[in-house]
Order: C-alpha cells, then sequence, then structure tokens
C-alpha cells in the first residue's frame, strides 16, 4: 500500500465517523424536537459538542496525513498516526459524547493532541529532508 492510499485509507475511516456523529446529532433533535440549538437538553448538547469538537481536530489532522502521503512519508507511519488518531476521537465520542467511558474524554483529547504534535513534528522532517 502507498504512502497516498494509507492516507486515502484513514480518511475514508474518519468521514464515517463523520456521518455517524452527525446522524447521532439529527436523532437527538428527531428524539428532543429541537430544531435548532440544544435546547437546554443535555443529550442534545452532548451530541453537537461530540461532533463540533471533531470537526475541530479532523481537518488538521487529515491535512496532516495527506501532506505525509503527499511527501512521501513511509505508510507505516501514516497509518500508526491514522490509527492513533481515529481511537483519539472515538475515545473522545465514548467520552463525553456517549458518557459509557468516564475517562474517555480525557484520552481521546490527550491522544488528539499527540497526534496533531507527531504529525507536526513528522511534517517538518520530511519537508526539511
Amino acid at each position: 500500500m502507498s504512502s497516498l492510499e494509507a492516507a486515502g485509507f484513514w480518511v475514508a475511516l474518519n468521514i464515517f465517523l463523520l456521518i455517524y456523529l452527525s446522524f447521532r446529532v439529527g436523532a437527538a433533535r428527531a428524539t428532543h424536537k429541537i430544531n435548532l440549538g440544544d435546547g437546554d437538553n443535555v443529550e442534545m448538547t452532548k451530541a453537537i459538542r461530540a461532533q463540533g469538537n471533531y470537526i475541530e481536530y479532523a481537518p488538521a489532522a487529515l491535512a496532516g496525513l495527506l501532506m505525509l502521503a503527499l511527501l512521501e512519508a513511509p505508510a507505516i507511519l501514516i497509518h500508526g498516526i491514522g490509527a492513533f488518531f481515529l481511537f483519539a476521537r472515538i475515545s473522545h465520542l465514548v467520552g463525553l459524547g456517549m458518557g459509557v467511558w468516564g475517562k474517555g474524554r480525557l484520552v481521546g483529547t490527550l491522544c488528539t493532541m499527540i497526534t496533531l504534535l507527531v504529525t507536526g513534528v513528522a511534517l517538518l522532517y520530511f519537508s526539511l529532508a
């Protein structure tokens, strides 16, 4: 698998995660009959924030994967970063959006920051090499 194919794989999985997060917001809107905003409903707020938080970080992480691929970084590195980012975002969802794993939000946030840091360092390395 080439670096570009590896990046495409992780971008695809993240697109599916975004669809799921968006579906959760829509389902919560239908269930609670809230057309706009959160209606001061805790479940609605959690669904909105889980999606919003994903949207805040995914563009940088996924653009980083694509840039690494274009700089011909090894596919294994792209797979490692992509897998770690997806783990981070699912952990955050399970902790914040679903409330299933109390530490999930913290773990997800820390893993997201580590992903961005590693991606940034790798981009500097491969762009200057």
